[in-house]
């Protein structure tokens, strides 16, 4: 289908941010200006407390700019690439954004210099607003180097990032698979769909093709790998941590003690649960030997199930409704509006995404298809979305972008909410066992593949900082070890996944993965109190953005992340979902 085939009620109204190209260039315009009189007025921003409240504010009018010029030319390429006016506007884009960082390069330290004077202004009322992001500056002060050491950093920064941009462009050529008779093409995007194949020839031989490509080259990907942990390190210890892991957290606000709780949750103390996860699979599969390849066989059909965009609507609004009609009444302005684009096109970006500014409408781009993902992936975003209305409609700019730390909670709670939702009024066991398997995949991603990641990553970086010969067998036997563990007796583990570790691009993301766990059990305890009608600190929780660091938000809203009951019970919701699934395989069996 080509785009201008879509109904246009079906496709997103950028015109929240920009009319026309006109509009567009008028705010270029202005951000240019906006860059000059900061550079200006950097010298003598600590010259008096006007003078500060004034750099603030342009310094916030510039990033709004930024923002607008950067997601309009961004959406307006993601639904039409073809287009060159939205390729010259992303283009120009990105350069007046690399043009603010390389004028205001000096700005933190520059603020820390005048610490003093600056902490005496923020005592004052029209300087309230301003405390958060400078206790956030100010905090980074035992890791700052002085101003000539920074800049030599930032130099080295291209060095630093340039085993993960080799990774990322690196492209491995696989041999193709033979479906039915005919060779099909394998890439990174289709080797999931061939393990979900029937046929146990299929799903063996594209395991076999896809890793064989990554054993060619496993020396190039063992020092892209230890290269960039390697880089993490040395910035790390320039910085003044005591190691590469305590960097990371840092940066979040938390300490290594949330870290280590996360991981012995899953790798250990509940680590039973996913061995029954696997045990389960094999035994309703039929499978005397449950290879590594055949874990992606889906245990219950697709149910034949359509849901219109109307429909989803009208599900989304029932399953959403215990958070009341505020939140309601947004998902049928997000309609109406236009917030979203639906359908997939010729050139548009696959998957789904959240996205807009302070100044324009939530966005979402998805690619709809009727199904239950599709429907999933909807309540998924909206919940992104939901989460930017009510911290956006609730601070000031400066303080109303929420961190990667709890951007996924919200969006979880929706998913959450919906499964449930759609369960309670499932017609039959079919559509039941549907729901419930698609829920522990989600689970079992979240709760114990990602810390199983962590594991390997925490050691990998324990290798390198005490000097360890780091090799491919070294690396891809620590990561065979971890598999063993993380299946357990169920799954027969593959020599060649040894080499799955240097598939994994979250590797490169310096300790992210831990999060995804994190994220998922604050998002079971929200939901679970939401359903018994407690919303209030939740609702408060989406109007927080950036106001308080992000373990704070958690926090005041009830959840806090440090406690045991808060993991305790999401595997223990794990559990009962397994054995609720369990069940009700045995009976249609």
């Amino acid at each position: 289908m080509k785009r201008n085939e879509i109904d246009s009620q079906l496709t997103w109204d950028l015109r929240f941010l920009f009319e026309n190209q006109e509009a567009f260039e008028a705010q270029f315009a202005q951000a240019q200006k906006e860059i000059k009189l900061l550079q200006a007025a950097l010298s003598s921003l600590a010259d008096d407390r006007a003078s500060f409240i004034s750099f603030m504010e342009h310094q916030e009018t510039l990033e709004r700019y930024l923002d607008n010029l950067i997601s309009y030319a961004k959406m307006s390429s993601d639904v039409d690439p073809e287009n060159m006016q939205n390729q010259e506007n992303l283009a120009r884009s990105y350069t007046l954004y690399q043009q603010v960082n390389q004028a205001l390069s000096n700005l933190p330290l520059l603020l820390i210099q005048n610490r003093e004077q600056i902490e005496q202004w923020l005592l004052e009322d029209d300087c309230r607003d301003f405390r958060y992001p400078m206790e956030e500056v100010f905090r980074t002060i035992p890791h700052r180097l002085n101003e000539e050491q920074e800049a030599l950093l930032a130099q080295a920064g291209e060095l630093i990032r340039n085993p993960q941009e080799t990774f990322e462009s690196f492209r491995l050529q696989f041999e193709p698979v033979l479906v039915d008779g005919k060779e099909e093409f394998l890439n990174e995007g289709t080797y999931q769909q061939f393990l979900k194949n029937r046929d146990p020839r299929v799903r063996k031989e594209a395991f076999e093709h896809f890793f064989t490509a990554y054993k060619t080259y496993q020396n190039v990907f063992m020092n892209l790998l230890s290269g960039h942990a390697r880089g993490q390190i040395f910035e790390a210890g320039l910085r003044n941590f005591s190691n590469a892991l305590e960097a990371s957290l840092f940066e979040d606000g938390v300490d290594r003690s949330l870290f280590d709780k996360v991981l012995f949750m899953a790798n250990e103390k509940y680590i039973n649960g996913i061995h029954r996860y696997f045990a389960l699979r094999k035994q309703i599969s039929g499978l005397a030997v449950q290879h590594v390849y055949d874990i992606q066989i889906p245990l219950v059909d697709a149910v034949d199930i359509t849901y219109s965009i109307d429909e989803s609507f009208d599900i989304l609004k029932h399953a959403l409704a215990p958070l009341g009609e505020d939140y309601v009444q947004l998902l049928d302005q997000a309609r109406e509006e236009r917030w979203i684009d639906f359908l997939p096109c010729a050139g548009k970006q696959g998957g789904a995404y959240s996205g807009g500014t302070y100044d324009s409408r939530p966005y979402v781009l998805t690619n709809f298809t009727n199904d239950y993902p599709s429907l999933s992936t909807l309540a998924h975003e909206l919940g992104h979305s939901m989460h930017s209305w009510y911290s956006r409609h609730h601070n000031r700019p400066m303080l109303s972008q929420y961190t990667i730390f709890v951007a996924e909670v919200a969006s979880t709670v929706n998913e959450i909410l919906l499964n449930r939702y759609l369960l309670d009024h499932s017609e039959s066991e079919e559509e039941k066992a549907y729901l419930l398997s698609n829920l522990l995949n989600q689970l079992v991603g979240t709760l114990y593949r990602q810390p199983m990641y962590a594991e390997f990553e925490k050691q990998l970086y324990a290798m390198l900082e005490n000097k360890e010969a780091v090799s491919s067998q070294k690396l891809t036997s620590l990561y065979m070890e971890l598999s063993r563990r993380y299946y357990g007796d169920a799954v027969e583990v593959d020599d060649l996944q040894r080499y799955h570790c240097y598939y994994i691009p979250h590797f490169y993301f310096n300790f992210y993965v831990y999060k995804y766990t994190l994220g998922m059990s604050v998002a079971l305890s929200f939901a679970k109190k939401i359903l018994a009608g407690d919303t209030t600190e939740y609702l408060e929780f989406l109007t927080k953005g950036g106001s308080e660091s992000p373990l704070d938000e958690l926090i005041h809203a009830g959840v806090d992340p440090r406690v045991d009951s808060v993991y305790d019970d999401a595997f223990t919701f794990f559990e009962k979902t397994l054995d609720e699934f369990s069940e009700l395989m045995k009976v249609k069996r």
